[in-house]
């Protein structure tokens, strides 16, 4: 039996609080059964309620289906935004995904921040989904499927009908005489989700009359081991990093599948491009195990990782064909342009000359052949490279660290060095240059 007390139960206790809830209402039985619930509960709410739908424009009866929510929830007098959106699939795309992809787009454009997107996903759809993701050769978060709640675009999304049987809903429905628009494209096979609703679901339940709590109940243990194996991975991860970069001997001690699990982890943390399992396993290799001075690099998508020190660097979209001018500079921050980062300088003892800065032509250039400078407080020239090898500056990084010149003599090496005879004395206050990579 369907008892909308505990949808009241979910919502005020079990949910986050948000500062308005939005149920997302395709005007068919399943969001109808679950406007008209929380609209019977809404003196209960600790919230205001508000519905949105979407038109994704891909059937003639679309705009016949938008009037039909605005009549409902016009009669319920529930607030409704109605959005027309372009739902068309591109090359070797699903139409499936296509429309899922580009409703949530739009709901997540509209809605503000705060608040609580309710879907009217039921204990069926979560079966077929957790089938869905088996036969896709999905891992252990794959097959937790759909949670009850989920942070999502700066608040929260959720499915307080999850416990809840199809049959269930429609019963309710039915016994209150609700009117709700069937979609035609449901009735279809054609897309992975209805074939086995229609076609493989009634031949389980016939054999197995317990199939779709079953796998339901299998999702909710999937669920458990994933946040059990994503605490983990927080914690390697936690002890993995320095700064924003991982320690490889960390990884090699770890046992490898909390080894990758790290990397996995770590990339997600840090929203790069999806990399393939193969991949990740064929970098993971290569990290532990090339030789010390090999140069690891992986490529994908935009996005790179490479090896130096022993230490992992995640790189996005890294410009190595950036524009190098030399750039008059006063001292104010500045941004150099695409792949060059940020300048800036701070005060502090032992740095440039301020005399002399301000007595000369300061320019911001780059490493060019035989560039050479002495280190304030050493004897003798080094070469760029030596100086860079020294303060940790990785090869990839080199071409665009910026350099401080005064009359076209080096003044300063950015985060690492100021040269002889442009530095004040160790107690006097000086420029000293920073450089944040893009």
């Amino acid at each position: 039996m369907f008892e909308p007390d505990s949808l009241l139960e979910q919502l005020n206790h079990r949910f986050p609080q948000p500062e308005r809830y939005w149920v997302g209402f395709s005007g068919g039985l399943d969001s109808t059964v679950l406007l008209n619930v929380l609209a019977s509960l809404r003196k209960h709410l600790r919230a205001p309620l508000s519905a949105i739908h979407i038109d994704h424009a891909l059937q003639s009866g679309s705009t016949a289906w938008a009037e039909h929510c605005r009549s409902e929830c016009e009669r319920l007098e529930i607030d409704l935004c109605s959005l027309v959106v372009d739902a068309s699939a591109g090359p070797g795309e699903s139409p499936e995904a296509a429309a899922r992809d580009a409703r949530y787009r739009a709901i997540a454009e509209t809605l503000g921040p705060g608040t609580m997107l309710l879907t009217a996903h039921h204990r069926d759809d979560q079966a077929e989904t957790l089938l869905l993701q088996l036969l896709r050769g999905a891992g252990v978060e794959g097959l937790a499927a759909m949670s009850a709640v989920r942070n999502w675009n700066q608040g929260w999304h959720a499915r307080p009908l999850l416990e809840i049987h199809r049959q269930a809903i429609r019963d309710w429905a039915v016994a209150r005489q609700l009117h709700w628009i069937d979609d035609p494209s449901n009735a279809a096979s054609i897309a992975d989700r209805n074939y086995l609703r229609h076609h493989v679901m009634p031949r389980l339940v016939s054999r197995w009359p317990g199939a779709v709590e079953s796998i339901a109940r299998s999702a909710t243990h999937c669920a458990d081991a994933a946040e059990t194996i994503r605490r983990q991975a927080e914690a390697d991860l936690g002890r993995a990093m320095i700064a924003d970069r991982i320690k490889v001997p960390i990884l090699r001690d770890l046992p490898r599948v909390r080894a990758f699990n790290v990397l996995r982890y770590w990339l997600r943390e840090r929203k790069a491009s999806p990399l393939s399992l193969r991949r990740l396993n064929d970098a993971l290799d290569q990290f532990c195990h090339a030789r010390a001075d090999a140069a690891v690099r992986i490529v994908w998508h935009g996005m790179e990782m490479r090896r130096y020190r022993d230490q992992i660097w995640l790189l996005n979209g890294w410009q190595e064909t950036a524009e190098k001018r030399p750039v008059d500079w006063v001292g104010e921050e500045l941004r150099l342009g695409p792949g060059l980062g940020l300048v800036r300088r701070r005060e502090a003892p032992g740095g440039i000359d301020p005399a002399s800065w301000n007595r000369g032509k300061v320019q911001i250039v780059y490493r060019s052949a035989g560039l050479r400078c002495r280190p304030a407080g050493r004897s003798g020239t080094r070469s760029f490279k030596k100086i860079a090898q020294e303060f940790g500056v990785p090869p990839w990084q080199r071409e665009t660290l910026p350099i401080i010149t005064i009359d076209d003599r080096p003044a300063a090496i950015a985060n690492c060095c100021v040269c002889q005879p442009f530095n004040v004395g160790k107690d006097e206050p000086g420029w000293f240059i920073e450089w944040i990579p893009d």
